[in-house]
Order: structure tokens, then sequence, then C-alpha cells
């Protein structure tokens, strides 16, 4: 990691080549030289390397048949299975792009991401597993013949889209990242040297519908190693049930989940290595942890989707734990630059907290129908041509040249992994009849949740009414990690002296009326 003289606000990762542009190759030659190594390990069932590959390949067969064709884009009913899996490496290897769908997502919401991705065909894994119609041919991947010598067709190029993953949108309507082959391969490198290999794996236990479980899945397969998938999110007794994996990566959420359970895990007996996503981490947490992390390399992961699961991180463990409000974000990926910016995107020096702007291998390709003002040529920041992220998180560059994140420059939460914006929420919160106007909050525990306060358009509504009608609304269009736990009707939302909600006082307010 190096930073320039010349763009003092600027951290550039290594410069590496990294010999591959595409997972899928790095798949196939594990097929050919380990073919017996363990790839997926499933509900007591176990797929080698060549087992996941000829699978794949017998998917991508009935995907040409059903009339996919390079950059064409399938939607991948994802459940944890091997079958999904072998179907996300499938539609790789047709050079399309494979769209993930929660199977625990509302039906609206599965039916926006469809509509917004427009696939030409639909994966699933067995009859159980069935998604709604959508319209396209429709294939279940459990229910395909098998082939003695299914073919290869061309493999795909770096600047090919691999997947597209949908993320909050700020009009209400989600909004599809195109991640290219060339920057999850980068993604893959950078953290699997990070990860190291020592024949172990790692649990799959996220939402694939997220790209929080993009490390779990593609890192072990980039490294030879394995996948092992957990049914339950908070599945303790699966996930740290006796199975000594290479690195486990939780949200901070999910971490204080588990603390708040009588035996909470022993992560020195589970796993090398604990990787921290998807929100701030808390050194007060590490240091709760305490001895159940002797021994275990910790790295605290940084990385808006549109930069591919990640783009910096941060190596410590629980003797070296930070003394910043936050753990350090670290220092950039592989290829990849940090600038730390003022409105005018002109760098700042280290110590002058600013916005915090990714370039290089590490960004999407954009938007689904579009770049978004977000993405950036690198030339407008001083730097060479190629493309850049704004990420509207305000960051500053630590003495030893470490970024430190110091929190949203807009209205955007993460909230136990999810990211959130409050323009997406408030959109379907005013949807509801008898909603005047609406602000939020993040409760944080061991598993954080969001609480809501409305005011409603007739002070005379019945209160306990518009609870109901919030609640069975937002349960219809949002994942159930973003639907409020508590609903509050109040007369008036307070407001400061800079016109932003004041939610603290909107709170105090309603507290002295109860009394």
């Amino acid at each position: 990691m190096v930073s320039s003289a010349a763009h003092p606000g600027m951290l550039s990762g290594e410069v590496r080549d990294i010999g591959t542009d595409s997972v899928v190759r790095i798949v196939r030659a594990h097929a050919r030289l380990r073919p017996d190594t363990v790839a997926v390990r499933s509900a007591g069932t176990s797929w080698t390397y060549r087992q996941l590959w000829h699978r794949a390949l017998v998917v991508a067969d009935a995907l040409h048949e059903a009339g996919v064709r390079p950059g064409d884009r399938v939607a991948l009913w994802a459940d944890r299975t091997p079958g999904v899996i072998a179907g996300a490496l499938a539609v790789m290897a047709l050079r399309a792009a494979y769209v993930p769908l929660d199977p625990t997502h509302p039906a609206e919401r599965v039916a926006t991401v469809l509509a917004g991705a427009r696939p030409a065909a639909l994966l699933h894994d067995g009859p159980a597993a069935a998604p709604p119609a959508a319209g396209v041919p429709v294939i279940d991947v459990a229910a395909l013949a098998d082939l003695a010598a299914p073919p290869e067709r061309q493999l795909p190029r770096g600047a090919d889209i691999a997947y597209v993953v949908f993320t909050s949108g700020s009009t209400g309507t989600p909004k599809g990242v195109l991640v290219p082959h060339a920057s999850l391969a980068n993604y893959v490198a950078w953290c699997g040297s990070l990860t190291g290999s020592d024949g172990g794996g790692s649990p799959l236990f996220a939402s694939l519908g997220y790209d929080l479980a993009m490390t779990s899945l593609w890192v072990p397969l980039a490294l030879g190693n394995r996948v092992v998938t957990v049914a339950g999110l908070h599945d303790q007794a699966t996930l740290f049930g006796g199975e000594r994996y290479t690195f486990v990566k939780l949200t901070p959420s999910h971490a204080r989940f588990f603390e708040a359970l009588a035996e909470p895990p022993r992560y020195d007996r589970a796993t090398r290595l604990l990787m921290f996503g998807g929100e701030g981490l808390d050194p007060a947490l590490i240091t709760a942890l305490g001895a159940r992390l002797d021994g275990v390399r910790l790295i605290n992961h940084y990385g808006p989707t549109e930069t591919t699961i990640g783009c910096c991180a941060q190596v410590f463990d629980n003797r070296t734990v930070p003394t910043t409000p936050t753990v350090p974000i670290g220092v950039p990926a592989w290829n990849t630059r940090a600038y730390v910016v003022d409105d005018g995107l002109r760098p700042l020096p280290p110590g002058r907290p600013g916005e915090l702007v990714i370039a290089g291998r590490a960004v999407a390709a954009g938007y689904l129908g579009g770049a978004g003002e977000r993405f950036l040529d690198e030339r407008e920041l001083g730097g060479g041509p190629g493309p850049a992220y704004r990420t509207g998180d305000l960051a500053e560059v630590l003495p030893g040249g470490r970024l430190l994140h110091l929190g949203r420059r807009d209205d955007q939460w993460k909230v136990n992994g999810y990211r959130v914006e409050l323009g997406e929420l408030r959109h379907h919160v005013l949807s509801v009849p008898g909603v005047a106007d609406a602000a939020f909050d993040v409760v944080r525990g061991p598993v954080d949740s969001l609480e809501l306060f409305v005011r409603a358009t007739d002070p005379a509504a019945d209160g306990e009414a518009l609870e109901r009608a919030l609640r069975t609304a937002l349960a219809g269009v949002l994942p159930s990690g973003l639907v409020p736990q508590e609903v509050r009707v109040v007369a008036e939302i307070v407001f400061n002296a800079n016109g932003k909600c004041d939610v603290a006082a909107t709170r105090r307010k309603l507290a002295r009326l109860a009394r």
C-alpha cells in the first residue's frame, strides 16, 4: 500500500497480476487438478469439484437449449444448496449473469427484481423451491438428466457481467448492480490472500440475495476449499457445532446476537479467522468476545455492493484492538485505490474527513439501465482513466496510511448487514393510506431493529389500526430484517433548528405524553 504525494488523500492497494479474469476458470482448473476434493458440503452430502463442475455444465447445456445467450440474465432462486451453486456457475459459464432472488423476500419484492432484471430464464433447485412464474423458461436443476459429456462452451471474459445484485434504491425501486468477472476475480484473489488456505472452508449461512454471502461462497471455491451450507442464520449448533473453518464471516449484529445466548460461541475452536463486514465494527465488541478469540486472526472488511463485495480491509487480533471509535477499515484491495475528497472531489490530506471514493478494479460496471450519478471517471479525481464510485461514506486517512470509516453523509444505514436507504423506506411507508409523515431510528442490540415513528393524516385516527396496516404493508414489500419492530403513531415528529428530523426529541416527547 502506498500513498501518492501528488494525491495526499489517496491510498493505493497493491498492484497485482492475478493471472485470471474469471472465477469460472478457477473452478474448472480445480475440477481438473484436484477433482476429488470436496467443493460443497450440504445436509450430510458432499459434492467434489469434479461433480460440481460436471453439474454446472449440465445446467449450462439446459440453459443454452432454453435460449440463454451471452449477455443475458438468468434469475436464480437462491436457496443455499449445491444445485444452486452449480446453477450460478452454469450461468456464468455461458457468459450470462445470474440474478439471485432471496426465497424469504415478499412476493412484491421478488416481482420488482424480476421486472428490473428481465431474465431470459429462471433456475431453481427442486420442486420444494419452485419460485413464482416469471413468464420465461423455468428450469429445475434437480430434475435435469445427467449427461455423460456435457459441452463446454466459450468461457467468460473479464468484461462480461458475472452477476447482478439488487440493492436498496432511494426511489423505492431496488437497483441492480452489475459486477464484472474481472472485478469478482480480483476480489477473490485479494480476499483469499487475507484468509489463506489451510484445506478447510467457510460456512454459507447468509442470504445469497445479498453480496454479504458472496465472500463465503466464491472465496473458498477460488482457493480450492469447501463451502459448507448452513440452513439457519442463527443456528449456532450447526454453525459452530464441530466443523473447523478456515474463516467465518459475520456481521457485528450477528456476533452480538450470539453473545446474548447462554453459551456464546468459542470462535477459537471453530475458526482460524473471523471476518466482520456489513456494518461498522465497535472495538468494544472485540473486547467483549475476550479469550474466545485467542489465536484467531480478525479482519474488518468494508465495501459497498458497487465495489464488488469488499474493497478495503484491516487485519488485527484481540491483542491489538484499535482505540479508534470504530475499527479502521484499513487499506484498499489489490488494484484498487481509495480517495478521501471534499465536496468538489478534491483529495484531502491525512487527518481531514471527507467522502470516500473507490477507484480501480473493485468498481462495478454501474447499474442495470444506467451507470448512475455516483459512478465517475477516476480522472475527475486527478488519477488516470478508469471507473470510480462515490460511496457516500465519510472517512479519513489515519497516521500510518489506514482508513477510518466515520459514518454516512446521506440517509443510508446498515441494519444487520442490510444496506438501508431511508428514501426507499419512506416511499413504502408514505404509500400506506393515512400516513402523513414518517421518521426512523435504529435500535442497536443483539439483533438490530428499525423503529418507525409515523404521524397520521387524521389526528383522530385509530393508532392501533394504522400500526397494523403499516406492518402488513411493509411485510409485503420488504425483507423481514427491514420491517420495523416498533411502530409508534405520534401526534408530532419533532424537527431541530436545522430542519432535520430529531428522533430523540420525538421519542422524549412521546414518553412525556405517556406519563
